[in-house]
């Protein structure tokens, strides 16, 4: 095991994680990504190993695109006026 380089005090311990960041202009999620995480402070580290099989399949870490929307481009927005019955018999 190993110490905890932000708090000094806790132990890292290998577990997984769904990851979460921006590559190449996209947002990628992986699920069950190895990492280590400390018992006294939660500091959580992607595996390097893992991570170095990574990067060469979803690209380089970067900012997200300000001229990309930041919604989901199909999703349909709920109008509150209308209930769920009122939408069934119409």
């Amino acid at each position: 095991m190993r110490t905890c380089p932000n708090c000094h005090t806790g132990q890292l311990h290998q577990r997984t994680v769904n990851y979460g960041n921006w590559h190449a202009g996209q947002y990628v999620v992986v699920p069950n990504l190895p990492a280590w995480s400390c018992d006294v402070c939660a500091l959580c580290q992607i595996d390097a190993d893992a991570m170095q099989r990574l990067i060469p399949l979803i690209g380089p870490v970067t900012q997200p695109d300000p001229n990309q929307p930041r919604h989901a481009a199909n999703t349909q927005r709920h109008d509150e006026s209308e209930s769920d019955h009122d939408r069934r018999t119409a």
